[in-house]
C-alpha cells in the first residue's frame, strides 16, 4: 500500500508539473471496454503527448534534479562498531590562509562562496582540523555522491579481487554474469570498464539523462509510460561496440552498471550488502548511508550514494592509508596503488584525452581504476562527482580534503581550481 501511494503521488506531481510546460490534448476515457458507450472526445487541436514524452522533454534545472525524490533508496546502517574521527580544535588557521589561482589571490571563504560549497572538511594526520557546513546543511546531512560512488564501487571490486571472488581485473565481466555477453560488454574485462575504455557505444550526457528518465518512467508508470529498469538499460542490445577496448578513453557511466552486475554475481550478493559488510562497516561509519534503486530495486553504481561528509572523509583516509583503516587492511594495498595512480601503463593521462571541460591548458586529471590520479610529483589523486563533489587525497602530506557542493551555475568550473586549492591547503599546513 505504501508503494501504491508513493507512486500515485509521484505520477500526479509529474503530470501536474508537465502540464505546466506542455499543452496537452484532453480526451475522455472511452467506456466501450466496460460495455458502455464511448464518451465524446474533446479535441483542442493540440499535439498529443504521452507521459513518457513529457518526461523526456522536460528540462529540469540541475538544482531541482533530485532522483531521491522520485526513486526508492536502500539504507545501510551505522557500523556495528562506530568509530568517530578525532577532531583538533582550531587545527587550521583559516584567517591566515590564501592561495593563488590564475593570477588572483583568493581565500577559502571566497572559494566556498563562488563554488556553492555545502560542506568542506579537512583531515590532517587522520584528524579533522577544519569542518564547515553551510546552513542548512549539518555534519549529519547525507550528501548525494554523484560520481564519487564510482570510486566507492572500485574499492569494493578491489576487495572482491583480494578475497578471490573475482580472479583478476583482467577477467571478462561476462565470465561472472553471462547476461553481459548479449551486447557490447561481451568479453570486456573489469579493468577495461574501470578505466572507461570498454568500447561501448554511449554518449555520456544525453544517454545518462535518458537512462534517468526511463527509470523514472518505469518506476511511476503503472503501464502508462514506456520505461526501463537499470538492468534493462545495462543489458540493452543497442549498447553495441563502438571501438576496440583499450584503444581510447571515453567516459560512460553505463560501465559502472555493468561492473556492479558482474561484482554482485561474483560475490553472489546484492551490491549494498557487500558494500556495507566489506567497506562501510569496517570503516566504523557513524551515520547511515543510502543507495538509490529503481522500481525493481536494482541499485545504482554510477551515482547516488547518500553519505555524510565524514563518511566520505573516512573513505579518503582509507585510500591515503593504502587501504588500511582502524588497524585493518580493508582494501588491498596493491589495488589502491593501481586504482589511484599512473602505475598501470594502461591507465589514461590528460594528454591521452581525459575529459576536462572548460580548461584551456593541459589539466591535471588522469583516469585509472575509476579514480582520478593527478599529474605532478605529489602522487595525489581525487574522487570526483558533478556539481562540485570531490575527495582530494594527498598522501605525501597526509591530508584529505572533502568538498560537497551545489555548484550548478558553471558545472566543472571549479574542478581544476579545487585541485589548486587542495594543494595549497596541504602546503599551508605542512
Amino acid at each position: 500500500m505504501y508503494n501504491f501511494f508513493k507512486k500515485t503521488s509521484y505520477l500526479a506531481s509529474v503530470f501536474v508539473g508537465a502540464t505546466a510546460f506542455f499543452p496537452v490534448q484532453l480526451t475522455a476515457q472511452p467506456f466501450a471496454d466496460f460495455g458502455l458507450p464511448a464518451l465524446p472526445t474533446v479535441d483542442l487541436g493540440l499535439p498529443e503527448l504521452s507521459a513518457d514524452a513529457m518526461l523526456s522533454n522536460v528540462e529540469v534545472p540541475p538544482e531541482l534534479f533530485l532522483p531521491e525524490l522520485f526513486l526508492p533508496q536502500l539504507t545501510m546502517p551505522v557500523s556495528a562498531e562506530p568509530v568517530s574521527i578525532e577532531e583538533v580544535r582550531n587545527g587550521f588557521a583559516i584567517d591566515e590562509f590564501s592561495y593563488e589561482y590564475n593570477g588572483e589571490t583568493k581565500t577559502l571563504d571566497q572559494f566556498m562562496s563562488e563554488a556553492g560549497v555545502r560542506s568542506f572538511l579537512i583531515l590532517k594526520d587522520g584528524k579533522i582540523v577544519f569542518e564547515h557546513n553551510e546552513f542548512p546543511y549539518t555534519r549529519w546531512y547525507q550528501h548525494q555522491s554523484w560520481s564519487i560512488s564510482k570510486q566507492v564501487l572500485s574499492a569494493v571490486i578491489g576487495i572482491a579481487i583480494g578475497e578471490g571472488a573475482i580472479g583478476s581485473a583482467d577477467d571478462p565481466m561476462d565470465q561472472y554474469d553471462s547476461r553481459l555477453a548479449v551486447n557490447g560488454f561481451a568479453g570486456v574485462s573489469f579493468r577495461q570498464a574501470l578505466q572507461m575504455s570498454s568500447g561501448i557505444l554511449y554518449d555520456e550526457i544525453p544517454d545518462r539523462e535518458q537512462l534517468f528518465m526511463d527509470v523514472f518512467a518505469d518506476n511511476m508508470g503503472f503501464g502508462l509510460t514506456e520505461g526501463a529498469t537499470l538492468l534493462e538499460k545495462t543489458l540493452a542490445p543497442e549498447l553495441i561496440r563502438d571501438y576496440e577496448p583499450d584503444s581510447r578513453w571515453q567516459y560512460a557511466s553505463i560501465n559502472s552498471q555493468a561492473l556492479l552486475l558482474a561484482l554482485s554475481a561474483a560475490v553472489n550478493r546484492p551490491y549494498h550488502e557487500y558494500l556495507y559488510e566489506k567497506l562501510l562497516n569496517p570503516l566504523g561509519v557513524t551515520s547511515e548511508t543510502r543507495i538509490l534503486v529503481d522500481g525493481d530495486y536494482n541499485q545504482f553504481g554510477f551515482c547516488c550514494l547518500y553519505a555524510t561528509s565524514r563518511t566520505y572523509a573516512a573513505i579518503g583516509q582509507l585510500y591515503l592509508n593504502n587501504g588500511s583503516y582502524n588497524g585493518q587492511q580493508i582494501v588491498p594495498a596493491e589495488w589502491v596503488r593501481l586504482s589511484s595512480s599512473f602505475d598501470d601503463p594502461t591507465s589514461w593521462t590528460p594528454e591521452e584525452g581525459v575529459r576536462n571541460e572548460g580548461v584551456d591548458d593541459v589539466p591535471p586529471f588522469g583516469f585509472a581504476y575509476h579514480w582520478w590520479p593527478l599529474t605532478g610529483d605529489r602522487g595525489d589523486f581525487t574522487a570526483l562527482g558533478v556539481y562540485g563533489q570531490s575527495v582530494h587525497v594527498l598522501p605525501e602530506q597526509n591530508t584529505v580534503i572533502v568538498r560537497l557542493s551545489g555548484d550548478f551555475d558553471a558545472p566543472e568550473a571549479h574542478r581544476v581550481e579545487g585541485v589548486a586549492l587542495g594543494r595549497a591547503i596541504a602546503d599551508f599546513m605542512d
